[in-house]
């Protein structure tokens, strides 16, 4: 009878530890998502792309090995991977320099799904590529039946971005660095702003990629704006993650909510 106490004791503790968790993380993702002060009227004039990720935004970060891929392939619709050169230019996933000693290639990630053609594809270009390298990524992506519509490449506003708009490829346009930060200061925003709306305009992406903390002011300032938003604060399971989803969902501007996730066995 002592023994069914203690049972029983310890399963109303675990229960009240669980909806106490439940509750501190519900209110901490509405902060999160608290809107931010304006200091200037929203930018209503971008209009919405027409690249949209099949109806599900959700995409996981850093799939950058074949075991990743393959672990994950069922759960996620969209993979983003890094996309790194070597001394003689031949192109690794890699996040960076130190990672190019596995030599993985475009084609082992590909390679390693049942249907990559069924998904998006975020490549994050950790160079400047030529344009044969571009042509080369999709060469090895047509190889595998995967359209050139579901690649989406990640770069700042300069010749990559102008290049991968000559080639009409899909682009994910980097938000201004420091665009959460104004200090409060109005000309600053207007700044901010300013340049952000400037190279949208320039570029026409199918979406600017920003990190979390970013998305509170995007949606403030330009709730039109495509976004493709990233948070990899988290790897291991937490609550917090489909809480923040959930949040996502609601935004029909969030192309693409992109997080991070453990993978027992990544190789």
């Amino acid at each position: 009878m002592k023994t069914l106490r203690t049972i029983l004791f310890a399963l109303l503790a675990l229960g009240l530890a669980g909806g106490a968790y439940g509750l501190f993380m519900q209110g901490y993702v509405h902060a999160k998502f608290a809107p931010v002060p304006r200091r200037q009227a929203p930018d209503l004039s971008a209009p919405a792309a027409a690249w949209q990720a099949g109806g599900n935004p959700l995409f996981l970060h850093q799939v950058n090995t074949p075991g990743r891929a393959r672990a994950k392939e069922r759960k996620y619709p969209g993979f983003e991977l890094d996309l790194s050169q070597d001394k003689q230019g031949r192109l690794y996933v890699a996040h960076d320099e130190k990672g190019l000693s596995k030599r993985v290639r475009l084609n082992d990630i590909f390679a390693a799904l049942q249907r990559p053609q069924d998904k998006s594809w975020w490549i994050d270009l950790k160079f400047a590529p030529t344009e044969a390298q571009i042509d080369e990524i999709l060469s090895v992506a047509a190889q595998y039946a995967i359209p050139a519509q579901q690649l989406l490449f990640e770069a700042g506003p300069g010749p990559t971005a102008q290049l991968l708009k000559k080639k009409d490829l899909g682009l994910l346009l980097q938000i201004p660095e420091g665009f959460e930060e104004d200090g409060g200061d109005p000309a600053r925003r207007q700044a901010l702003n300013a340049q952000a709306l400037q190279e949208w305009q320039q570029y026409r992406p199918a979406a600017v990629a920003a990190s979390f903390g970013k998305y509170p002011f995007l949606k403030a300032y330009f709730p039109n704006m495509p976004k493709a938003i990233y948070y990899s604060g988290t790897v291991r399971p937490s609550y917090k993650k489909p809480l923040m989803k959930r949040h996502m969902l609601k935004d029909p501007s969030v192309r693409i909510f992109m997080l991070d996730e453990y993978t027992l066995l990544p190789f």
